[in-house]
Formats: structure tokens, sequence, C-alpha cells
């Protein structure tokens, strides 16, 4: 019986007739409301175009489905939002470790012992070679400036004079060091 009467309560509520119409609708259609919209609208009661719209779930879980189905549309959207932002920053790094690589490859370190060209590698090698052995490189290059190595940067970014001259002061502090450490011995 609440059934029923929550099927006719439903019917006025779609379809704007009265409640007894209602009631009488359903009652003629043996309590199936879509039968009963069905002649309704064949009888003309209701207008062809109104569209009518009937779902088998209590109103009560209607709410909370749609409250559910809307946080789920909007947590599928900022989802999308954090990831189509994740893309968007690494695609930023890639270009910025790319840029960095192909300035590293278009600048050369080179190694000169007596005016001439010993060895010349790309910054980015030196820089690989640094990371994984620092602790041998840089020693070595202290004791090259002693024995007369001078080291230079070539390139667009690195070849620069006031790089080069901050190299070669290096340079002539070792070569002081290593006169005062000669006139001190003789």
């Amino acid at each position: 019986m609440a059934q029923n009467l929550e099927l006719v309560e439903k019917l006025v509520e779609k379809t704007g007739l009265s409640y007894a119409e209602s009631k009488a609708a359903l009652e003629n259609a043996d309590w199936d409301i879509l039968e009963a919209m069905i002649n309704l609208e064949a009888e003309g009661k209701i207008k062809v175009g109104h569209t009518v719209e009937y779902t088998t779930k209590n109103s009560a879980n209607d709410s909370e489905d749609e409250k559910s189905g809307k946080n789920e549309r909007s947590g599928r959207k900022q989802e999308s939002e954090k990831h189509e932002e994740y893309k968007k920053n690494t695609k930023s790094v890639g270009e910025w470790l790319k840029c960095i690589f192909d300035k590293g490859n278009a600048n050369c370190i080179e190694v000169y012992k007596n005016g001439y060209k010993k060895l010349g590698m790309p910054v980015t090698v030196f820089i690989l070679l640094l990371v994984v052995g620092f602790w041998a490189i840089i020693p070595l290059m202290i004791v090259g400036l002693f024995f007369g190595f001078v080291y230079r940067f070539s390139g667009p970014d690195l070849g620069k004079d006031n790089i080069n001259d901050a190299i070669g002061k290096a340079t002539n502090v070792a070569e002081n060091i290593k006169n005062e450490f000669k006139n001190t011995t003789d």
C-alpha cells in the first residue's frame, strides 16, 4: 500500500496531473508507472513533447548517487588536470635538460701543453667524469697545472675570455707556487 502511494506521488510529480487522475491511471495499468504514463500520453492527458524521467532507484539514494557521481566526475577532472600539469612540468624539465645537454656538447674543455692541444672533450663528458670520479679528476687537474698543462674552454657559451682568464689565473698561481718551490730548493 505504501509502495502504491509512492507511485502515485511519483506520477503526480512527473506529469503534473492531480492525485486522483494519477491514482486512476496507475490502477488501470496494474500499478506499472511506465505503462500508466504511456496510457496517459495516448489519452492526451500529458503532452507528447513533455519529457518525463523515471527511475527505479529510491529518491534518497538518487541524491546520494548524484552526489557521488558529481564527486567522481570532479575527482576525475582534478586527476586529469593534475596529469596535464605533470605532463607540462615534465616536458619543461625535459626541454631544460635537452638544452643543457646541447650546450654541454656544443662547448668543450681543452687541455694544452707547450701550446699544443693534447686533449679536447665536450663539457657534458667532462661533467659526467666529474660526477663519477671527482676524487681522481680534480687532483689530476691540479697536478697537471704544476706540470705545465693549461685548461681552456671553447665554444659558443663557455669560450668567453672571462672564463678562460679565470682559468689562466689558476694556471699562473700554480706556476708561481712551482717557481717558489724551485727557488727554495736551489
